[in-house]
């Protein structure tokens, strides 16, 4: 799954850059932003397991560029980020891409296989939730090894 998720973020990389002209920090951003806004600087920085400063000079790049708003949350010191038309277009077609990416990626696989592949992924991803949770309210991290 390293090996894959390898191959995919360095091709993708190269897809977005070549054709909607934005790093993987902005893309990341506009992902999150597209179906979670508005976000606080700080929830975007949870989501995407970045720093606030990395993330601000991004985000700062976007609104120059009319992808991405800033607007004071009403009744607070709090700054929202949301979506601008532009930045709403842009994000529909990075999800049609991302749409037909997985279906290159897919192609020719046995759908048998492929639903097996996905319940394994999905019992995968509940794994991940659970020990996500786990590290939360311990502050540790990963269990040790059985023995």
């Amino acid at each position: 799954m390293v090996v894959l998720f390898g191959f995919m973020r360095r091709s993708g990389v190269r897809t977005r850059q070549h054709l909607f002209d934005i790093s993987e920090t902005e893309w990341r951003i506009l992902s999150q932003l597209g179906p979670f806004a508005p976000l606080s600087l700080n929830g975007l920085a949870e989501l995407l397991a970045k720093d606030r400063g990395q993330l601000s000079r991004s985000v700062k790049s976007l609104v120059q560029r009319d992808l991405v708003t800033r607007r004071r949350k009403p009744g607070g010191p709090e700054i929202e980020l949301g979506l601008t038309d532009k930045g709403k277009t842009l994000f529909d077609d990075m999800t049609e891409l991302a749409i037909e990416r997985d279906r290159r990626l897919t192609e020719n696989i046995d759908p048998d296989d492929l639903a097996a592949a996905m319940r394994v992924v999905e019992q995968m991803i509940l794994h991940a939730e659970k020990m996500l949770e786990e590290n939360s309210e311990t502050g540790e991290g990963a269990h040790p090894p059985a023995k």
